[in-house]
């Protein structure tokens, strides 16, 4: 899972969706925080059919009009004609899906036309027209083969990015509100700090939660917050799918003569929304990659206790980098230092210390306080992209620690820069953090137990941090962010997980493909094989890697041709299957760059 960031996210997301990073699980890392505003998306008029609008050069972009409660529209279907014109967009009874697809290098009547894929780049929280305009080229790369070309779809999630309504708490426009609530809750003491601490949080939780509750409460029951479930989104993805196929249909003069099948392919959290579609709809799936695995009862419970097991080895591997790099290359290594440990001891020193006696720094002019958040958010955020980040972290711990410089650290933790895009970005999607929330604390609304007890919080800090000393103090912020929370969405879906061999009576139907690191901070490796438990012949891959997914973090020949013929054929390699990354992209200190990869796919 992956965290989703942006300068003013909300306090509770402080260490998970973090200020100045680019992405979690709550993605990622991957995908910009921006919103795109050369293309008048309000000039596009939602509709029950997928309607397209030439955008961004070559993309394609629609708003897809679908009931805001999925219980309802299914109780009485006639409120929810198959077509038409309905001036019902402007109700508070609907949501609007933004859309962006990345068209086929073949037009969608040639025999080679592979069909839509939609993609997801996890969070909750994040954008997939933003992860469709950053890394659909690269993708659909990926997925095409001579003979078989694909469409890319990006969606973003209702509440999130360019979809309506926003699933946002503050009502000032400039967002003030919502960076005086971060900035006074990020100068905090550590969590871990004891009980006074513990009780800070607690209570600044339950106000984060309240804010929502009284920005929401004119709404009702049509708040966006009570309908944000990732069930409400498996079944809008369906509704995309039958759109899709019923356009080109129509296009092309042929009659459907099977359901649509879904084409998906999904990232960190983006697992859980598969796993979930996968088991409520197991007919209508063809094709279904999913990488970096959330374990689905661990989310339910709301302790994303399955998430860090793996978190301390990756750690080591940075400190290792860095030690292999030698003085000359590592500025946080030192001259008598003997192993990597050495350079390890002297971080974790350093954030033991600022636990006790936080620092202070000047930094774009404002006062900001370092603390052992700030660190282990920086050292955190890197481990999901540690080809770009590695190199650039060194430096920004080396520079607070040997010369009190702290400028770098105080940027955010997000260290890879990403590329500039084509058409112009202005503005930030400043509300993802309560997004993420929306999301994670309704879906584990009923299996969490009691979030507005202390203790519950309580027992995910020390759980956390014993699991993860390094990273364990940020991803903690995310999981005690739900106490007081009060949106209980009414359509959702708790399981049983699974489905069985072949997912469709349909004879083009394939099990899925899973895909993992094998060292992954964020999902570790184990999710992987309990997915495929659940679901009868899918298949793990593993690839030789750091980082958080397999396809987003190195390149490997191997992965990307078992993806591009699973997507062709449905053939799955025996489940298992081992794949190295190749060999010119692996995380270096100084960095060295892939050859035709970024790490912005996402």
């Amino acid at each position: 899972m992956r965290t989703s960031p942006s300068t003013s996210t909300t306090w509770l997301l402080i260490g998970v969706l973090t200020a100045g990073s680019s992405s979690a699980f709550i993605q990622q890392q991957h995908h910009r925080r921006q919103l795109p505003v050369d293309f008048n998306w309000t000039s596009i008029i939602p509709s029950q059919d997928l309607q397209y609008h030439a955008c961004y050069d070559s993309y394609k972009c629609a708003r897809l009009q679908v009931p805001l409660d999925w219980a309802k529209a299914a109780a009485a279907p006639s409120s929810f004609p198959a077509s038409g014109g309905s001036n019902a967009s402007s109700s508070n009874s609907w949501a609007a899906i933004a859309i962006i697809t990345l068209p086929a290098t073949v037009p969608n009547t040639d025999p080679s036309f592979g069909g839509t894929v939609l993609i997801n780049p996890g969070g909750p929280g994040g954008s997939g027209t933003g992860m469709a305009l950053d890394s659909g080229v690269y993708l659909r790369g990926i997925l095409d083969s001579e003979d078989r070309h694909y469409e890319i779809l990006g969606f973003d999630p209702r509440g999130m990015a360019l979809s309506t309504p926003s699933a946002e708490c503050y009502s000032d426009s400039e967002g003030v509100n919502r960076l005086a609530d971060a900035v006074q809750q990020g100068g905090m003491p550590p969590v871990t700090a004891g009980n006074v601490s513990l009780n800070l949080h607690f209570a600044a939780a339950k106000g984060g939660s309240s804010v929502c509750a009284e920005h929401e409460a004119a709404a009702g029951s049509d708040s966006i917050f009570s309908h944000m479930s990732t069930a409400s989104v498996a079944r809008d993805m369906l509704e995309i799918v039958e759109r899709a196929d019923a356009l080109r249909s129509s296009g092309s003069g042929r009659n459907q003569t099977k359901p649509a099948r879904l084409q998906y392919l999904g990232v960190s959290y983006g697992t859980f929304l598969g796993n979930t579609f996968a088991s409520m709809f197991p007919d209508r799936v063809e094709r279904m990659v999913l990488d970096g695995v959330v374990d689905a009862g661990d989310f339910l419970s709301g302790r994303l206790s399955k998430n860090l097991n793996d978190a301390e080895l990756v750690v080591d591997r940075f400190y290792q980098t860095c030690f292999q790099a030698g003085t000359s290359a590592c500025p946080l290594r030192q001259e008598a230092d003997t192993s990597a440990v050495d350079i390890r001891s002297r971080v974790d020193a350093y954030i033991h210390s600022l636990e006790i006696e936080p620092l202070s720094a000047v930094f774009n002019g404002r006062a900001r306080l370092v603390t052992s958040l700030v660190v282990r958010q920086a050292i955190r955020v890197t481990l999901y992209t540690p080809i770009c980040s590695y190199a650039n972290l060194a430096a920004a711990l080396a520079s607070s620690i040997f010369a009190g410089n702290h400028t770098l650290l105080l940027s955010g933790g997000n260290f890879c820069q990403p590329p500039p895009l084509s058409h112009t970005e202005v503005g930030s999607y400043a509300w993802a953090g309560e997004a993420a929330m929306g999301v994670f604390c309704g879906d584990s609304a009923a299996e969490a137990g009691d979030r507005d007890n202390v203790s519950f919080t309580a027992d995910i800090v020390s759980f956390l941090t014993e699991q993860s000393p390094t990273t364990g103090e940020p991803w903690l912020r995310f999981p005690a962010s739900c106490s007081g929370w009060s949106f209980k969405p009414p359509y959702t879906f708790r399981g049983p997980f699974g489905s069985a061999v072949g997912n469709s009576s349909s004879s083009s139907s394939s099990p899925m493909l899973i895909l993992s690191n094998r060292h992954d901070h964020a999902t570790p490796l184990a999710n992987a094989y309990a997915l495929s438990q659940v679901h009868g012949g899918s298949a793990v891959v593993v690839q030789e890697s750091f980082g958080h997914s397999a396809l987003l973090t190195a390149t490997s020949n191997c992965t990307a041709g078992i993806v591009r013929e699973y997507f062709k054929s449905g053939t799955l390699p025996a489940n298992g299957t081992v794949c190295e990354q190749n060999s010119d992209c692996e995380p270096a200190i100084p960095f060295k760059a892939c050859p035709g990869f970024s790490e912005f796919g996402l």
